[in-house]
């Protein structure tokens, strides 16, 4: 049962998102998203057509967690 486990695991990173979504997952604002990634301080986009954008579940979740922790006030 582990092996279906990780394969779960494995396909949610792999699920791909769009601009707004992303933006929520990462608990930021949508133009602050787009500026990030515009600037290159997000991960990159996987363009999925000429107009459509969308990044991986799973580099966001690795951008987040090596992004440096703040400390509580």
């Amino acid at each position: 049962m582990s092996g279906t486990t990780s394969l779960s695991a494995d396909l949610a990173r792999l699920r791909v998102v769009g601009s707004a979504e992303a933006a929520a997952f990462c608990n930021i604002s949508l133009p602050h998203f787009r500026r990030m990634y515009r600037a290159g301080k997000a991960p990159a986009p996987i363009k999925l057509t000429d107009r459509k954008l969308g990044w991986q579940v799973g580099a966001l979740t690795d951008w987040i967690n090596a992004a440096p922790k703040r400390e509580a006030a």
